[in-house]
């Protein structure tokens, strides 16, 4: 019903474009961009429409439960240092991550406390 109305609305502007003296291309040319906006605007959601949505999940709720493993796993693997070795290094290897320029896994899980 939308749509049509402002169908409506471009034509009758074209058709008073065309009896002020224009020519009928020109009408029609000037009523395109009026009608064009009047269709947009009959298509966009009203601003009093009702959104039904879920609550958003609470936040850090499934990242604090990685953080907290890695830094215990951290902590585990700075008390026994083949275990860094061969853990740590070649999956952070897989990943494309230097475990070089990495700081002591005791750093690491303190700073990982902190994120949790």
């Amino acid at each position: 019903m939308r749509t049509v109305l402002a169908l409506v609305v471009g034509t009758v502007i074209g058709v008073v474009v065309w009896w002020l003296g224009a020519s009928p291309a020109w009408a029609a040319a000037l009523a395109v961009p009026p009608t064009a906006f009047a269709l947009l605007v009959s298509r966009l959601p009203r601003a009093t429409d009702i959104v039904w949505s879920a609550d958003p999940p609470p936040p850090g709720s499934i990242s604090s439960a990685h953080a907290s493993t890695l830094a215990s796993r951290l902590q585990e693997a700075a008390e026994n240092p083949r275990r860094y070795q061969e853990r740590f290094r070649a999956r952070l290897a897989r990943l494309g991550i230097d475990a070089a320029e990495m700081p002591d896994p005791k750093d690491l899980a303190e700073r990982l406390r902190r994120v949790e």
